[in-house]
């Protein structure tokens, strides 16, 4: 392999480390952020009334969990949904077009304005961008490997250019040849 192509390797690592580990840090502030407004949901001051859309069981899981879709206004007049994940005494008591209790907050996330809402009553967690951190955190240490495993093929190949080895195979040959004679 020629010393261009491992020296475009190594740079394609290290271009790939950088972009990889802004996108961590970005996605772990956020959620960050995320969890921050998530304790803060279940305040007073953040109680707001939603329609019930729909109410359906999640196929194929165990134990046997349910969801809720419901609908609130945010305050520039706009419409949005949600769907919760909720237990079954919540869901054993919701009927579709029922007015329910939430507690709505909203936020910013990535930029974009959106919100975060929970039904009172309700002790199931957020969906919050842990995957997408976890993901992203992989990636971070995947990249990070790679970037110690080129470092060292890089500095082993600065040092056998800049150090070549000082004696000659002839002179080996010379010196196994003259003590095998003693």
């Amino acid at each position: 392999m020629s010393p261009r192509i491992s020296v475009w390797i190594s740079n394609s690592v290290f271009v790939s480390f950088a972009v990889i580990a802004l996108f961590y840090s970005l996605v772990h502030f956020e959620n960050s952020h995320l969890q921050f407004e998530t304790k803060t949901l279940n305040e007073e001051r953040n109680r707001s009334f939603a329609i019930v859309q729909e109410l359906s069981r999640v196929k194929n899981q165990f134990p046997i969990a349910y969801q809720c879709h419901y609908s609130f206004g945010l305050s520039n007049g706009s419409l949005y949904e949600i769907t919760e994940r909720i237990p079954y005494s919540i869901y054993k008591r919701l009927r579709l077009g029922d007015t329910i209790e939430v507690y709505k907050k909203e936020i910013r996330i990535f930029g974009k304005q959106t919100a975060i809402s929970q039904i009172k009553g309700n002790e199931e967690p957020l969906p919050l961008l842990e995957n997408l951190e976890r993901y992203f955190q992989y990636g971070f240490v995947y990249l990070l490997v790679l970037v110690g495993v080129t470092s060292l093929f890089r500095v082993l190949g600065l040092l056998s250019q800049t150090y070549p080895s000082q004696q000659k195979p002839d002179a080996i040959d010379e010196i196994v040849v003259n003590k095998s004679q003693d």
